[in-house]
């Protein structure tokens, strides 16, 4: 009975001692390709390129590949894989998901999957990321949890 009742204290204290990583990005599309597939369905594939800044003052540039199948002007699926490189050349590596939402807006779940060797205590981080379109640009913001490692790390990531 102690160890059910320890499970939500560690879990509350574990979210409590985690930080939000806010991420936020801008972005133009680039080579866009689109294909009607139907009357109703349409594929699209296009590239990103764009800046981001974050919550620890840090400041770089993002790609991104995205693929989306729509249907009857919602949106099916989206997949994005993106690469952000901060300003001192340290890396991550993105991949998200978003599902049945307005074409031109919405909430997807990215996963961090992998970084340059400085910033191996980020794989695995989660986030929620929003987005909005107003013509080719896009703008955005990931909200993530850290632990204290990458927190310090990100800190510290241009001194």
């Amino acid at each position: 009975m102690r160890c059910l009742l320890f499970i939500p204290l560690f879990l509350h204290i574990s979210n409590c001692l985690s930080e939000d990583y806010i991420h936020e990005f801008q972005a133009k599309v680039k080579n866009s390709i689109e294909y009607n597939i139907s009357e109703t369905k349409k594929f699209k594939n296009y590239d990103l390129e764009g800046t981001f800044t974050d919550n620890f003052g840090n400041i770089g540039t993002l790609r991104a590949v995205i693929i989306a199948d729509i249907d009857k002007g919602k949106l099916v699926r989206l997949d994005a894989t993106s690469e952000n490189i901060y300003s001192n050349n340290e890396r991550f590596y993105t991949r998200g998901i978003r599902e049945k939402s307005d074409e031109d807006a919405g909430i997807a779940y990215t996963i961090i999957l992998g970084t340059t060797e400085k910033l191996k205590s980020l794989i695995g981080t989660r986030c929620t990321t929003s987005v909005r379109y107003v013509n080719d640009a896009i703008f955005g913001i990931n909200k993530c949890k850290l632990n204290e490692k990458s927190k310090r790390i990100l800190n510290e990531l241009n001194n």
